[in-house]
């Protein structure tokens, strides 16, 4: 007992205390875990930091997200019943904070074409989307030139019969101006062949080759003008000039033998030459009904009442033809010769009268 007490005694005396080494206190067990604490929450501050500056970084690098990224929910995982830690739960919801801001950032980025390679293998981009895009893209010009070249047509206008004829009828006047007749009667055989209606063309080729001494022709072509225009009183005309002045008169005054009603006009020159023909030819009665009619149409002309009173006394109606002589005097419109002769005639059917009623 002795010896224990002397032990304690130098345990608790302060010279033995100072000399001795001091021995380090071991810290209580809830002085570590409050330490451990601490630690992670600044290792999960500093983890949640670097992870939102990685996530904005790339959400702004971005070429193409999909439309509607759903945030993957997060789950922490479940902490031992025995010993709660507080850090799990920091960890929860800093990460569940990251995946929700990640959603909108990503939806509003733009596609570009610079960004293709450095789109992240995590981050779901649809390459043949990409690849369509382009591809419309190019398109576009192309159908645009197709479209362009597409409305660009020719058009081919086919000319009737009778716009060919009228056009070969321009060339051949204008080739007849400056004395090019052969040329001209050349682009007139056209014009004839694409419309043998063509009366001017008809006949105006008529005169260019009787002119050349062609009769035979000339009259070829004015029969062809006049049967494919029966009516034309111009045809007619030429036609039976043409066998007037070559000495063919029985020939011309049959030309003028049709009907004058159905004429297309003209009507009183193909009347005129048809009564003067038939009077020389000594057709006394056709000439007498053909100058009638002119008097008709043209009662102040003194040349139808003169020979209308010619064609009358040859014919024996003298009182018809005195009346006729007297209003040629009157009428006027011809030369003095003829009004001689007209009043000549007038003496001697009165005379002519006189003596017939005297003799009575």
């Amino acid at each position: 007992m002795s010896e224990l007490n002397r032990m304690l005694s130098d345990l608790s005396s302060q010279q033995n205390s100072e000399k001795r080494l001091a021995v380090a206190s071991i810290p209580s067990v809830w002085s570590f875990r409050f330490a451990r604490v601490v630690l992670a929450l600044v290792a999960t501050l500093v983890g949640a930091t670097g992870i939102s500056w990685a996530v904005s970084v790339g959400s702004e690098k971005a070429l193409l997200a999909t439309p509607m990224l759903t945030p993957e929910p997060v789950f922490a995982e479940p902490a031992p019943k025995a010993l709660p830690s507080p850090t799990q739960k920091v960890v929860k919801s800093e990460v569940s904070y990251v995946a929700m801001k990640a959603t909108p950032v990503v939806a509003a980025v733009e596609p570009t074409f610079e960004t293709k390679a450095e789109t992240k293998p995590t981050e779901q981009i649809s390459e043949p989307v990409l690849m369509a895009k382009v591809e419309t893209v190019k398109a576009a010009p192309v159908q645009e030139k197709v479209e362009q070249e597409a409305s660009l047509s020719v058009e081919t206008i086919e000319l009737t019969g009778e716009q060919l004829a009228d056009i070969a009828y321009d060339k051949a006047q204008k080739r007849a101006q400056v004395g090019d007749t052969q040329k001209a009667i050349a682009f007139l055989r056209d014009a004839v062949k694409y419309n043998p209606s063509h009366i001017a063309a008809t006949n105006q080729l008529a005169g260019l080759l009787y002119g050349r001494s062609q009769l035979r022709e000339a009259e070829n072509v004015l029969r062809k003008g006049i049967s494919a225009n029966p009516n034309s009183a111009t045809l007619k005309l030429t036609l039976a000039r043409m066998y007037q002045q070559s000495g063919s008169e029985e020939s011309a005054l049959n030309v003028l033998s049709s009907s004058v009603n159905l004429l297309d006009g003209e009507q009183v020159r193909f009347v005129s030459m048809r009564a003067a023909l038939a009077q020389k030819l000594g057709k006394n009665l056709e000439a007498k009904q053909s100058y009638q009619w002119l008097t008709e149409q043209e009662p102040m002309d003194g040349r139808w009442w003169l020979g209308l009173g010619v064609s009358a006394e040859k014919t024996g109606a003298n009182e018809e033809a005195a009346n006729a002589y007297g209003k040629a005097v009157q009428s006027g419109g011809l030369s003095n010769q003829s009004v001689n002769f007209a009043r000549q005639r007038l003496v001697y059917l009165q005379n002519l009268k006189q003596g017939a009623t005297d003799g009575r």
